[in-house]
């Protein structure tokens, strides 16, 4: 124990947020208390708890610090906003920081259109996710459209098509009110019908669309009697494409988990209009601190991003701050807002679905850990190298048509995917014809950043390249001090058509050719692959931006509005220096001085 019980015994006995700190002064804890002084003192009986992180954590600490605030919901809100900031070794974090998308649809408008958003306002319209798989989203959205026909077009779009409605017509997914190929009467009902359908009334839906398709072939409306009958097709045939729980329509979502050893497997499940729509995964390493502390981290970090916020959350313990944090949640989403921890009916079998999830996510991961170490531990026997490559950067350098030379370094962990360790770098010092060079001055630059947080040393660096290439990776280690440390290999595309890639290491006098069906190479061929993928995207993105400049960014008073402004009036920079003086003040938001800057510019 660093910390002395009689340094801890100076903490203040207020409310707020405590920081645990190592030797060089970097965050390693930051928890938040109704008493500080009571609760960091309860680490001093840590051997009491069968939890070893906080033997660790307490082992590495050695000094702490605190911030007192006015109440608990302060504190929560701090300790939330320093846990993102800092981003603690032993708080759980989540490495996504995205919204997901949801459906949206405003039976309100004019003609009501169904679209994708990450924002959910409260603005009267229907909002149905949130979805984590885009391919689940698409495809829900798609059903919709084919049932009911409604447009997803944009306004611009939709008053483009005035004449001829767009492909989505022909196809059958919208009803061409654009074209006016449907009446506003129609497709109104229509969109009312597919609102009902998303606030979870599909039966009641089979029954109107019954109901009108009989009365339409009473009435001899033979062809709408047939588009009615369709639609009862579709719906009934996809009745139960999802996984329907109950009548309860309230909107809620389900936390479960499973922990073995210090593995924490973290489901988080939506629950939307009586339907399970999607559900998003955590996987956190090294997590031996209480479940419930876990869990009230989860809560805070995952809502306070601007994700949708449910009407009741369900979790696996009932959180010693629960009031608080529905507070906040209530005030974040505008409306109430109640965590449950269930003990009996629906929302204990929901949470028993969440926590089974749990446990088949958590055995996948392991079976694809287990595949993983088998692989790479034959990468270390076919490439003689000191040590198993549990992780691997891979530099590829993009230098096309001679212009905007970029490298990129991609990492994987475990054979998996770590993009926080993706890397992109402008050539600053090199001409573009010298691909050695380039490739030394991001190797070089990479080594220079090694031992600041984020930048660990790799087990394993792979270069795309020759044996060129391989020495020029190996001096530069070696110039480092890192040779003992990290393991090289250069790997080079087969040169004729069916030849397979060539693998050089150091000290090898013949390039290592594997098996073009082997699973070494193919895991190989995936990494160089995604590095080129990352060059070649930077690459792009400079090019759009450099071929986006025009004359017109160098004329004080334009900036990129006002550019788009001009460009989209007159059509190009040409007729912009043609144009006279009164033409040019037509654009809004153009000022006299700003149009006689533009005539000097261009005329110069």
């Amino acid at each position: 124990m660093l910390l002395e019980k009689e340094t801890i015994k100076q903490a203040p006995e207020n409310t707020g947020v405590y920081i645990f700190k190592d030797k060089k002064g970097k965050t390693l804890y930051i928890g938040k208390a109704k008493n500080l002084k009571k609760r960091l003192l309860s680490y001093i009986n840590y051997k009491k708890s069968r939890t070893t992180q906080i033997f660790f954590l307490l082992r590495e600490a050695k000094d702490f610090d605190c911030f007192i605030t006015k109440s608990e919901r302060e504190a929560l809100l701090l300790e939330n906003s320093l846990i993102k900031q800092k981003k603690p070794k032993y708080n759980i974090k989540l490495k996504d920081g995205k919204n997901y998308s949801s459906i949206r649809l405003n039976p309100k408008e004019k003609t009501p259109r169904i679209c994708f958003t990450r924002q959910i306002k409260n603005d009267g319209a229907i909002y149905y996710g949130p979805f984590t798989s885009s391919e689940a989203l698409k495809k829900t959205k798609q059903l919709i459209q084919k049932i009911f026909s409604i447009r997803d077009c944009t306004e611009q779009k939709f008053k483009a098509h005035s004449e001829r409605p767009c492909l989505n017509y022909y196809t059958g997914l919208c009803s061409g009110p654009c074209a006016n190929k449907v009446s506003v009467e129609e497709y109104v009902e229509a969109a009312k019908e597919a609102a009902t359908f998303l606030r979870g009334g599909k039966t009641k839906i089979v029954n109107v669309l019954k109901e009108n398709m009989k009365r339409a072939s009473k009435e001899c409306r033979y062809g709408k009697a047939a588009r009615y009958r369709d639609r009862i097709t579709t719906l009934e045939k996809h009745l139960d494409s999802k996984m329907l729980i109950g009548p309860n329509t309230k909107d809620k979502d389900i936390i479960g988990f499973i922990k073995e050893g210090s593995t924490l497997q973290l489901v988080n499940i939506f629950f939307r209009n009586g339907t399970i729509v999607d559900k998003v995964e955590y996987n956190f390493k090294n997590q031996e601190l209480t479940e419930k502390s876990m869990v009230r981290e989860f809560v805070n970090q995952f809502y306070a991003g601007g994700r949708p916020i449910p009407r009741e959350i369900i979790t696996p313990y009932h959180l010693e701050d629960k009031a608080i944090i529905e507070d906040l949640l209530s005030e974040r989403k505008g409306a109430k807002v109640k965590l449950i921890f269930p003990k009996k009916g629906q929302n204990l079998r929901l949470l028993e679905l969440a926590i089974a999830s749990a446990q088949e996510a958590l055995s996948k991961t392991k079976k694809v850990g287990l595949c993983a170490g088998k692989l790479l531990k034959n990468i270390k026997k076919l490439f003689l190298l000191s040590i198993t490559p549990s992780s691997i950067e891979c530099f590829d350098v993009s230098n096309i048509q001679g212009g905007d030379a970029v490298a990129s370094v991609v990492r994987f962990d475990n054979g998996q995917k770590n993009k926080e360790g993706y890397r992109r770098y402008k050539i600053k010092t090199v001409n573009f014809s010298n691909d050695y060079g380039m490739m030394e001055e991001v190797l070089l630059r990479r080594m220079k950043r090694v031992g600041h947080e984020g930048w660990d040393l790799p087990k394993l660096i792979l270069v795309d390249g020759g044996r060129g290439q391989l020495n020029i990776a190996r001096r530069i280690i070696e110039k480092e001090g890192y040779s003992d440390s990290v393991d090289v290999i250069a790997m080079a595309k087969g040169r004729v058509g069916g030849e397979v890639d060539k693998f050089y290491i150091y000290g090898g006098k013949d390039p290592i050719i594997l098996n073009k069906n082997s699973k070494e190479l193919m895991f190989l061929m995936k990494i160089r692959d995604e590095a080129h993928r990352f060059a070649i995207t930077y690459h792009r993105s400079l090019r759009k931006k450099r071929h986006f400049q025009s004359k017109l960014d160098s004329i004080p008073g334009i900036g990129n509005k006002r550019k788009k402004d001009l460009i989209k009036h007159f059509g190009g920079i040409f007729k912009i220096k043609n144009a006279s003086l009164d033409k040019i003040l037509e654009v809004p938001g153009i000022s006299n001085k700003i149009a006689k800057e533009i005539k000097i510019h261009l005329n110069n």
